[in-house]
Parts: structure tokens; C-alpha cells; sequence
């Protein structure tokens, strides 16, 4: 309708026009404003540095290489809690033709990286086997697996990888789907976001703002430390997952479609994929959490009880026979509860019953409330999928089934596992083996069963000495000391397991001798001098023999290799400060801390630094930063307190020292560097008291109880003195100076002939040093000379 023109409607008609007009500006502003602000905020943060790449790889300076993003993990677990991929440099696409390498990409988590000594996990005894299976092609495996990761992050870094232009892509992914990023047991909630809301969330944290945002909202944490804290899976003590948690059909759903595209991807890129189910430890782990029996006064609960106790004395007895059939009995009456499960599966295995040993161990392992391990379901959704694609590229590793021990019929345990889900060296050969016969048959050269290099080949390609093993074994005793591990109901046995593999090992390299390792693994590097994880097994041994000069070259090579390897810049900083070249210790220190700013070590080791080079302001500064992150870190506040002590400030270093041990209550090292300034101040009953602290926390510290008696004597107390040293010799009747000691101690009474004893121990442990001869020789004048007794 026209409005009829001098009428009141044709005058509303035309000033509605510039209402109109305001309406529609106000609109494009509301919609322009936020967008402008939030354009202007990107670009703020971005100028101000706070933005980094997401991208799995990025550019090595001009070099024309790429190399794994040292940041990768940040955008799925905050930048604190990220752990790092392995570091190494590798040509954005590969070359083709005869004399092109066999490039293979490795997917995974800490399983697929190799944990807890990725230089001997599964792909590097993948290179190994392949290298000399395929003599005269070069071959080139990249290890892009990040601890702590799952599926949602495995995606990503797929996704970055396509350019490569691998030959082969493999896949062992599954293990962290519940406890990873997203997963169930990581949400205060027990509900993990929408797969829609999971990716829209990794979108946005590829902006600089997004990444800001996060940040603020991660959790606080102390940042990177090659102590192997573990700090992470105790919080899943309290967020148990069973096995009928309504979240987990769409966490195998979830992993099931990042699993799809990742295989997608692989074959975009032009690569055949290799997709591995995950095998774990069924025979020697037993469930960290079960879903037990609670109401002990019902008759129900009784019951089950008794049918446990049944089955325990039957195991105890060796009656297999009746051990299964009372397990079999509390089965029945707890089906949910995963130990009893496990108990039954464990005393099927002693029967003889393998088959449904490995049913009753698999239903364990499913019933286990913390949910450390991929279930069935997670490895039948990775069966399904590969089924489901039906490509000629796509091939199924199923090493859940595949996976053999020394005794073919006994479900994997402790022969190929360290704990849960990180296989031993033997478990990551016998893994690489089944890759590689899958590759090596996908490339039309079958392997007959003498065809591949054997396991103790691999090992002195890989560079394991026996003070590796030393090394690693410590490092699970460090791992099993931890919750959730320490309560596991074989955690006195396995304990004594490890401790005794350690003993091993430290015998292994004391019948070898540092100097014959160096020999070998000079020869390694010599044949591989590319291999910077091999070369960096060298620099372990130099500077465990202090050979500092030549650590240093060693390392230099190993960063030249490999630039981002912050652990390199920091062992590189080591070596350098004990080679008194402290300029350049500083500036490594300081390289580590550009690629990692909250690696522990690396801050403590540039205060040290600083402090050594008469800078202890600096060093003070560095101390600062790291406890304003983490108040109980003991190293920074002991030393703390000792640059403090050296700065003639006793009181303010001393109390340092008090609160670190109150801070650190199992800790001794407070209590021995606080007793040795007081007694540097002559203060020695003091010095004994904290002494004596310290030997109440570790009663088994020989050293403790005679330092403890070294005070007690120059307080002048030598009854208690003399205490102390015998108790000492007690814990270790071999110890040179508490026989020494205990004789000066001896002497001093005038009580010569009880004297003569410990100086002829001490001479006889110790025969070319001339101290204990000396004193016995005094001894021996005194007596004659009819002093003393």
C-alpha cells in the first residue's frame, strides 16, 4: 500500500527511513564491535609474544628442515602439565626414487614413545630391525608420540604430519582414552565434552586469545622436571571410572571416529597404515582400583569375604585346584569387584587353565576402576574401524593378541612389561617385530624366521648397556613407590622384583666396568653417527666416568642433530658447569629455558651456576622464580637457604633449611645440609639433634648414624657417640669409616685394645690407604706402653 501523499502516513513512511538506517548501525555494530575487539586483542597478544604454534612440526630457522613443536602438548593439557615430543630434524617431504629413505611415522602415547627410556622403545627397535632387514635402503623412523596424549591430540598431529609424505604410518594408540585429555576420568564432572565441543575448544586454542584464555584456566602446576614425579595419576585415586560409567560407549565411540581420520589422513598422504591394538600387563598388574563389596556386616559381604580368604589360603598352600574353585565361588558373589577377578585369573594360570586364564585376566583388567590400560572395548573399536575401511593400505597389528612372552602360552606380564602399559626392551622388540614383518611384507620381500636381527643385535645397535639398565630399573622403583602403584595388593613382591633387577644391572655394569662401556658405544657411534639418541647413550656414560670435556663435545654433536632437545641443552649445561666453563654453561641452561621456561632442572641449574660465578643475586632471583611457582620444591629451597648461608645471612638461610624439612617431612637432605652448617659453626649438639632427626626419618642410612656420632663425639658426648657408630657398623659391617671413627672414638677414651679391632678392620678394607695403619700403629705404641686398656 503507497501512503496518499499530505496524509499523516505518508509522513511516518519517510522518517522511518533514517530509524531504519540507526537500527541497521547499531546492528552491524553489535555485530562488528566484538569482532573488532577481539581482532585487536589477537593481534595484541600475537605482537606481545604470547602466541606459539599449535602445529605438530615447525620450521628449523632457515634451514629448510622442520622439527617436532617443543609446545605440541600444551593446547590439549595446559603448557605446565605438557609433556614434549622426541626432538630431531626431518625433511618436509620425502624424496622418492631407488635411493630415497623408508621414512615410517609412529603414533601413539607414552607406550608407542617408548617410556621410561625412549631411546629403547618401540621404534627405535623398529629402525634397528628394518636397517638391517632392508640393507643398503636407508631407513628413517620419526617418533611423534607425546606422553599423556590420546586420541584427540594423536588427530591433530596426524593431521600436521600428511606432508612428510611417509611410507608407512603406525598406530598404537588407546591406552589414555579414559584418563587423557577430555577422557572421564581427567573432568571434575565424570562427563567429557561433546566431540563437537572437544574439537571447537582445539580450534580456538590455535589463536593467540584462545591460548591465553586456556592458560589462565589451566591448573597450577611446577612445571617440567626429569624427576619422575608422577604427580598426575594420583588425582585419579578419586575419580575411579567402572566398567558400567555411562561415559564410556561414547569414549570408545570418540576414539573410534579421532581413529577413522587419523587412518584418513595417513592414507591422503599417500602412506599404508599400520593400526595396533594395545597389549598391557595381565599377568603380573593387578587392578589399581576395584569396585569391591562395602557393606561389611551384610551376609552377602561376609560371604564373599570368606570365599577370598578360601582362595587366599589355597594359593598359599599350592592347591590350584581348590585356589580356582574358591575364586570361582567369590567371583559369584563380587562380580564387579576386578581383584577378586584377577585373583582367579592368576590361580587358572597356576591350573594350567590358559584359556580362561586369559578371560578372567582380560575381565580384570575391564573391571579396573582406574582405567590405566585400553580396555576390549577400546581394541575392539580399533578391530572395527580397520574392518570397517576394508582399504589394501590399512592393515591390522593386533598385538593384544599377537603379543608373546617367553611363554607363548602365559598372557603377557613382567617378562615384556615394566608396569602397566610401558614395555620392558624384550616387549618393545618383540612389538617392533610385528610392525616390522608387517611392513616388510607390505613392501613384497617376506621375512622368513631367521631373517630379522636378533634381540641382543638390537641392543648393542640401540646402545643398552647395563648401566642403562641400572638406570631404567631405578627409575621404575621411583614409579612403583607412588601411588597408585604402592597400593597394589602385589606391591611387596614386585618391589622386591625391581630391587633386584636393579641389583642386577649394577652388578652387570661393575663385571662390564665404565671404561669397556664407552669402548662399546664409541664403536656404535662410530658406525651410526647420525643416530643423535645412540650418541646421546655415550654422553650418559662420559659424564657418569666425569669425562666432561669429551661429554661436552659429544653433546654439542647431539643438539646439532637435534636443536629442540631442551634435556640435551640441559645436560649440555651440566657438563659444561663441571667443566668450569660457566659462560657457556649459562648460556645452555639458558637455551633449554627458551625452548621449556619451566623445566625445573635446568632453573636450579642455572642458579647453581650463578652462584658458583659470584652472581648469587641472579641466583637468588632464579631461586625466587622457580618457588613462587612451586613453594615446596626442596632443591630451590635448600639451595636457597646455602646461597643465603654464603652470604653471611645464617639466620635467613637457616630458616630456609627448617622449612624445607617441614615442607619435604621424608626428605633427609635439609636435615644433613642444616646440620652441616651448624656444624661449620661449632655448633655440634645442635648438629647432632638434627642428626638424629634425619636418621628417624631413614633408620636404615647407615652414613646418617655416623655423622651423627661424628657430632655426638665432638660435642663431647662419647657414650652416645660411640652408640651411634656401632649402629651404624651394624647396618653395614663393611664400612670403612665407621670402623675408623668408632676407633678414634675408642682411642680417645684410652680404651686402646677395644680400639686395635677397628683399626685392623678399617686397614683391612681399605689396605693402601696409610690413615688406618698410622692409627693402629698408635694404638698397638699405647698399649705397650700400658695405657689404656
Amino acid at each position: 500500500m503507497q501512503p496518499v501523499p499530505g496524509t499523516p502516513l505518508e509522513n511516518t513512511a519517510d522518517s522511518a527511513k533514517p530509524g531504519q538506517l540507526r537500527r541497521i548501525g547499531f546492528r552491524l555494530a553489535a555485530i562488528l564491535l566484538p569482532l573488532a575487539i577481539v581482532f585487536a586483542l589477537e593481534w595484541g597478544l600475537r605482537l606481545s609474544g604470547r602466541y606459539q604454534s599449535t602445529s605438530f612440526w615447525i620450521p628449523h630457522g632457515d634451514s629448510g628442515t622442520w622439527m617436532p613443536n617443543p609446545a605440541f602438548a600444551a593446547r590439549f593439557v595446559g603448557p605446565s602439565m605438557a609433556r614434549m615430543p622426541r626432538s630431531g630434524l626431518v625433511q618436509p617431504a620425502n624424496s622418492t626414487g631407488p635411493d630415497s629413505p623408508l621414512r615410517i611415522l609412529v603414533f601413539g602415547e607414552s607406550a608407542a614413545l617408548g617410556d621410561p627410556e625412549p631411546a629403547f622403545g618401540m621404534p627405535r627397535f623398529l629402525q634397528a630391525l628394518l636397517e638391517a632387514r632392508l640393507p643398503g635402503r636407508r631407513v628413517e623412523v620419526l617418533n611423534t608420540a607425546v606422553t599423556a596424549l590420546n586420541s584427540h591430540a594423536i588427530r591433530e598431529a596426524a593431521r600436521d604430519s600428511r606432508d612428510l609424505k611417509a611410507d608407512f604410518w603406525v598406530l598404537y594408540p588407546g591406552n589414555n582414552e579414559v584418563i587423557g585429555p577430555f577422557g572421564p576420568a581427567s573432568m571434575p564432572s565424570g562427563a567429557p565434552p561433546s566431540l563437537a565441543a572437544i574439537r571447537f575448544g582445539l580450534a580456538a586454542r590455535q589463536s593467540a586469545l584462545g591460548q591465553w584464555i586456556a592458560n589462565r584456566q589451566a591448573a597450577s602446576a611446577s612445571g617440567l622436571s626429569l624427576t619422575q614425579r608422577w604427580t598426575g595419576l594420583d588425582q585419579f585415586l578419586e575419580r575411579p571410572i567402572p566398567a558400567t560409567h555411562p561415559a564410556l560407549p561414547a569414549v570408545r565411540d570418540t576414539f573410534a571416529t579421532n581413529l577413522r581420520d587419523i587412518i584418513q589422513y595417513g592414507l591422503a598422504s599417500g602412506a599404508q597404515v599400520l593400526v595396533g591394538t594395545m597389549a598391557v600387563n595381565l599377568a603380573d598388574f593387578p587392578p589399581l582400583g576395584s569396585d569391591s563389596p562395602r557393606d561389611t556386616n551384610s551376609p552377602a559381604t561376609r560371604s564373599w569375604m570368606a570365599a577370598v580368604e578360601a582362595g587366599r589360603s589355597a594359593d598359599a598352600r599350592g592347591d590350584f585346584a581348590a585356589a580356582v574353585s574358591a575364586w570361582t565361588n567369590a567371583v559369584a558373589q563380587a562380580p564387579a569387584d576386578a581383584e577378586t577377578r584377577y585373583r582367579l585369573g592368576l590361580a587358572r594360570l597356576n591350573a594350567g587353565e590358559f584359556k580362561e586364564a586369559r578371560r578372567d585376566l582380560e575381565l580384570a583388567r575391564d573391571l579396573d576402576t582406574l582405567r590405566f590400560r585400553a580396555d576390549s572395548g577400546i581394541n575392539q573399536a580399533t578391530r572395527d574401524v580397520v574392518a570397517a575401511l576394508g582399504s589394501p593400505r590399512v592393515a591390522l597389528v593386533d598385538a593384544d593378541r599377537s603379543l608373546k612372552g617367553t611363554d607363548p602360552d602365559r598372557p603377557p606380564g613382567a617378562d615384556l612389561f615394566f608396569e602397566h602399559v610401558h614395555l620392558r626392551p624384550e616387549g618393545n622388540y618383540e612389538l617392533a617385530r610385528l610392525f616390522a614383518e608387517s611392513i616388510v611384507n607390505s613392501l613384497g620381500s617376506p621375512a622368513g624366521p631367521n631373517a630379522w636381527l636378533s634381540y641382543e643385535d638390537c641392543l648393542d645397535r640401540l646402545g643398552w648397556t647395563p648401566f642403562a639398565a641400572a638406570r631404567v630399573w631405578g627409575q621404575i622403583r621411583t614409579l612403583a613407590q607412588r601411588p597408585p602403584f604402592s597400593r597394589q595388593s602385589h606391591a611387596a613382591l614386585r618391589d622386591q622384583y625391581v630391587e633386584d633387577r636393579v641389583a642386577d644391572a649394577t652388578r652387570d655394569a661393575r663385571t662390564l666396568g665404565l671404561t669397556a662401556a664407552v669402548t662399546r658405544l664409541k664403536s656404535a657411534v662410530g658406525e651410526h653417527p647420525e643416530d643423535w639418541e645412540l650418541r646421546e647413550q655415550l654422553v650418559r656414560l662420559l659424564q657418569l666416568g666425569r669425562q666432561w670435556t669429551n661429554a661436552v663435545a659429544e653433546e654439542r654433536e647431539v643438539l646439532r642433530r637435534a636443536p629442540g632437545h631442551v634435556v640435551g641443552w640441559f645436560e649440555l649445561g651440566e657438563s659444561l658447569a663441571q667443566a668450569g666453563q660457566r659462560d657457556a654453561a649459562v648460556e645452555a641452561y639458558q637455551r633449554a629455558l627458551a625452548i621449556r621456561p619451566d623445566f625445573i632442572e635446568a632453573r636450579l641449574g642455572l642458579a647453581q651456576v650463578y652462584s658458583d660465578s659470584g652472581r648469587p643475586t641472579e641466583a637468588l632471583a632464579t631461586l625466587d622464580g622457580i618457588l613462587n611457582d612451586a613453594p615446596q620444591d626442596l632443591y630451590a629451597r635448600v639451595n636457597r637457604g646455602m646461597i643465603l648461608i654464603g652470604m653471611k645471612r645464617s639466620d635467613a638461610g637457616i630458616e630456609e633449611l627448617q622449612r624445607a624439612a617441614r615442607d619435604n617431612p621424608a626428605s633427609t637432605l635439609p636435615l644433613v645440609r642444616l646440620a652441616e652448617v651448624y656444624s661449620a659453626q661449632n655448633s655440634h649438639a645442635a648438629a647432632a639433634s638434627v642428626y638424629a632427626e634425619a636418621v628417624a626419618r631413614e633408620p636404615a642410612n647407615p652414613s646418617l648414624r655416623h655423622r651423627m656420632g661424628i657430632e655426638r663425639s665432638k660435642a663431647g658426648q662419647p657414650a652416645a657417640a660411640e652408640a651411634a657408630l656401632r649402629e651404624a657398623l651394624q647396618l653395614a659391617p663393611d664400612f670403612y669409616l665407621g670402623h675408623l671413627d668408632l676407633g678414634v672414638a675408642l682411642a680417645q677414651q684410652s680404651r686402646f685394645s677395644e680400639a686395635v679391632p677397628e683399626f685392623e678392620a678399617a686397614q683391612r678394607l681399605q689396605p693402601t690407604n696409610s690413615l688406618p695403619r698410622q692409627y693402629l700403629d698408635l694404638a698397638r705404641k699405647k698399649l705397650q706402653e700400658g695405657g689404656g686398656n
